[in-house]
């Protein structure tokens, strides 16, 4: 009996490690990657063939905007840049959404299309350049980082001003549209040079008496205002910076080839007291009679002299999306003869008109 009983036991256990059946049912599982925003890194304005930092624009001198951009996706991954490169002249880093010869220069980077200036679409004449042919995009675009280099030169009009530097702003885009932002920090950014240019209207002026033509010439001893081309001369300025006029003459005006002459006065007399010598005085408003300078006029002198009310003359204005133009300013001149000493032909001289920074 005591056998049996053992048997029984050891046929149980054997039974236990008989393996369980398993039925499976199988499924795919997915998880998408997030597309992130790209990212604005750091932003330098830097020299033409290197990363030396510039803190000083001069106008119509070429420099870079590094823009170093990110993007975990792989910088592939990226569609457009817009760089601002702007004034602030309001005392905050805010950007214009405009462009303004003046205050804000926009410019674009397409993964399609390159380099781009948008100056109202490319309609508004401008003296900011776009130095496309030397601009650097990164390549490959594989990696998750990368610098982009704008070439750019500011324009004569871009705005100079005293604790109102020039800073940058880039906007970055991927395929998502998903985007990021940011403002240069070079301390306090880069200052701007003073600029400017003068032209005048016309290359010759003729004086003539009331009434007159130039032909009928200035009687000794009396006056003759601009008749020739027409009541004025005008002063155009093309200036980033607060400036001021001046005028001057050559001492003597003779009608060369021959030897007959005049001496400029170098005072208001009128007429001047001296024989042989001729008065020249200049206003910038009309007097009682046409192209007559108005009473409490100035001596031109042979020294370059402001011309009274021009000695802080505002910077060009620019409007937003407009084209590039001048500080237009007519200025009224008058000759007069000494009472002799004065022949019968016509006296020629240079008139000479500056523009101060």
């Amino acid at each position: 009996m005591k056998k049996l009983i053992t048997a029984l036991v050891i046929v149980a256990l054997l039974s236990t490690l008989v393996p369980a059946t398993v039925y499976a049912a199988t499924v795919t599982g997915q998880g998408k990657g997030g597309n992130s925003a790209p990212t604005v890194d750091a932003l330098t304005f830097v020299e033409v063939g290197s990363d030396n930092p510039v803190s000083a624009f001069v106008p119509l001198t070429e420099y870079r905007l590094k823009a170093s951009l990110g993007d975990i996706n792989t910088i592939d991954d990226i569609t457009d840049i817009e760089f601002h490169i702007y004034n602030v002249s309001d005392g905050t880093q805010s950007q214009s959404s405009n462009w303004n010869a003046a205050e804000c220069a926009i410019f674009k980077w397409n993964d399609t299309t390159g380099w781009s200036m948008e100056n109202n679409g490319g309609a508004a004449t401008t003296t900011w350049v776009l130095e496309s042919g030397d601009c650097i995009a990164p390549s490959p675009l594989t990696p998750t980082t990368g610098d982009w280099y704008l070439a750019f030169r500011p324009g004569e009009l871009a705005q100079q001003d005293a604790g109102a530097d020039w800073h940058a702003w880039v906007r970055v885009d991927d395929e998502n549209k998903n985007d990021d932002n940011d403002t240069e920090t070079l301390g306090s950014g880069c200052t701007m040079g003073a600029y400017g240019e003068l032209t005048m209207d016309t290359a010759t002026i003729a004086f003539a008496a009331v009434g007159l033509t130039p032909a009928d010439g200035i009687e000794p001893g009396s006056v003759g205002y601009i008749a020739t081309p027409t009541t004025y001369v005008t002063t155009q300025v093309g200036s980033n910076a607060i400036h001021d006029l001046g005028i001057a003459s050559e001492l003597t005006w003779d009608d060369s080839p021959d030897p007959n002459t005049i001496t400029l006065s170098q005072t208001t007399a009128t007429p001047p007291l001296t024989s042989g010598q001729f008065t020249l005085i200049i206003h910038d408003e009309e007097g009682a009679n046409p192209g007559q300078p108005k009473f409490s006029t100035q001596g031109v002198t042979t020294a370059n002299v402001t011309i009274a009310g021009h000695d802080v003359d505002a910077r060009t204005p620019v409007a937003d999306d407009a084209v590039e133009g001048t500080s237009d300013t007519p200025l009224y001149l008058a000759l007069w003869f000494a009472a002799d000493g004065v022949n019968e032909v016509t006296y020629s001289g240079d008139i000479t008109f500056t523009l101060t920074v």
